[in-house]
């Protein structure tokens, strides 16, 4: 292992995934450098469990009674690790053997929080336009490994400490979408690093994922949105981007009467979320505007 880098951990987050898991964890098993993998079980009723237990004895299971979505799922599985680096992966992605293997040095350095494998993809960029938080991969593909405002919760590697330091993925993002692009922005805005390595690979969005499986497009719409809101009420203090974005949400609510249902259920949490901005703005060691520069394409 290298100096200062201890023991890594798998862990794979599951609801409903028996036919992905019984696909892809004899691929996870051969991934070099790992010293435990762990599967928790976000209230499946499926034959999920069983198939753990039956099929694949040396992998640590967490079940939970009821599901509850991402965040919480994964933020148990770290809770329980044992690794110093903790190696988020989906049940529908596929690591290739020396992914791991090809990252660990760049937790030499102290600053860094997270590595990003690639999966066809690229580094994230993001944006403030029209008053709203925008984010996606850049069209780059740089041929080393590059800075990047986050890394995915479904095919990431992370330092557990920071990730602590951090108190894991918001679990009022649950079920899905954004705890990751929060979780990396929030470590960008203490001055820690992220980094997405094109070397080290893992297939992913090759199979249709659990959420499209189970939820409406309305539905995932809906949530996307709500959490689009969180996210930007936590992490934006910026004063003028603020003043932006509230034109622009009252235009959208005028406009747009079906996104009333969206304001109303992220303002459900606002107490909350005004607490975490409150502890979020402390620790700030970089702007917005800093960001955002320096990630903007």
């Amino acid at each position: 292992m290298i100096k200062n880098v201890g023991m890594v951990s798998i862990v794979i987050p599951n609801w409903n995934g028996e036919k992905k898991l019984k696909q892809n964890l004899p691929q996870v098993l051969k991934v070099r450098g790992v010293d435990e993998i762990i599967v928790v079980d976000d209230g499946s009723d499926d034959g999920s469990v069983n198939l753990i237990k039956s099929e694949f004895p040396n992998i640590n299971l967490i079940k939970k009674d009821k599901n509850s979505g991402f965040s919480s799922t994964v933020n148990r599985g770290v809770k329980n690790c044992k690794g110093d680096l903790v190696f988020l992966l989906n049940n529908d992605a596929v690591p290739s053997h020396d992914c791991v293997e090809k990252v660990l040095k760049y937790f030499k350095n102290s600053k860094v929080f997270s590595v990003g494998f690639n999966t066809g993809g690229s580094w994230a960029w993001a944006k403030f336009h029209d008053g709203f938080f925008w984010h996606g991969q850049s069209g780059e593909k740089p041929n080393e490994a590059h800075q990047t405002l986050w890394v995915s919760g479904g095919s990431g590697i992370f330092r557990k400490s920071i990730w602590e330091e951090l108190k894991g993925l918001d679990e009022l993002f649950d079920p899905f979408y954004e705890e990751d692009v929060d979780l990396g922005y929030r470590a960008t805005k203490r001055g820690y690093i992220n980094l997405w390595d094109p070397s080290a690979k893992v297939e992913h969005y090759k199979q249709k994922g659990v959420i499209e499986e189970n939820f409406s497009k309305e539905y995932i719409t809906k949530i996307a949105q709500r959490n689009q809101l969180i996210f930007i009420w936590k992490n934006i203090t910026n004063p003028d981007l603020i003043r932006q974005h509230i034109i622009a949400l009252v235009r959208k609510i005028i406009f747009h009467p079906k996104y009333w249902s969206v304001f109303i259920q992220a303002l459900g949490v606002f107490v909350t979320i005004v607490q975490k901005r409150k502890d979020e703005k402390l620790q700030a060691k970089l702007t917005d505007q800093e960001i955002l520069n320096a990630f903007h394409i």
